[in-house]
């Protein structure tokens, strides 16, 4: 008799914690989809960052949510280490008709915090070698340089993917960049070429 009363009190729990787990997860599939940005922020603080990146992705809506949720979706990638989800939706974050807008307003907000790159090419940096550490280099020194077809600054995409090719030993690569901006000075469109050559110097050091 006590055996059985066991089994049935044994019975009556797993049934109870089976139902606990049961309604939690539907309470879990509700916020994902209604309340993604706090999913976002949960994950986030529990360092899952790939989850935090998708539920940020899932509150951008493709464009149609705010522009920082895509932004947060690329930076988490960033920390998880996740070359393919930075490349994924740090594209996007750039492709945004507002990214322009965005990125002008946050170098107004920090013109005194004493940053040497300017957001926006921290931005183009950031996806460029992402493409690079996800094996699609060549599409990175192009993401590179058509965000400095024009100018050419001391920090920019281009010596941001410079340094990170240099860092991994990557001779090879550094030659084709040293191709591609051979190309750009070539090509006329750049006023100063003061940090252009300076890079292609780096380049041409590390790669003799």
């Amino acid at each position: 008799m006590a055996r059985e009363i066991t089994k049935l009190a044994l019975k009556t729990v797993a049934i109870t914690l089976l139902s606990i787990v049961g309604v939690a997860l539907i309470i879990f599939l509700m916020l994902s989809f209604t309340a993604p940005a706090a999913m976002a922020r949960l994950t986030r603080d529990l360092t899952m960052y790939k989850t935090s990146a998708w539920y940020s992705s899932l509150q951008y809506a493709d464009g149609r949510g705010d522009i920082e949720n895509i932004e947060l979706a690329m930076n988490c990638c960033a920390l998880a280490g996740d070359d393919e989800g930075v490349v994924k939706y740090g594209v996007k974050f750039i492709e945004d008709s507002r990214f322009e807008t965005y990125c002008a307003q946050r170098e107004e907000a920090e013109k005194d915090l004493g940053y040497k790159e300017t957001y926006t090419q921290y931005v183009y940096g950031t996806v460029s070698v992402a493409y690079y550490g996800a094996g699609e280099g060549e599409k990175g020194i192009d993401l590179a340089i058509a965000a400095n077809s024009s100018s050419f600054s001391e920090y920019n995409a281009v010596t941001d993917l410079v340094n990170e090719v240099i860092l991994a030993g990557d001779k090879t690569f550094a030659s084709v960049i040293l191709t591609r901006l051979t190309t750009l000075k070539e090509s006329g469109g750049i006023a100063d070429m003061q940090f252009l050559d300076k890079t292609m110097q780096n380049l041409t050091a590390f790669t003799s």
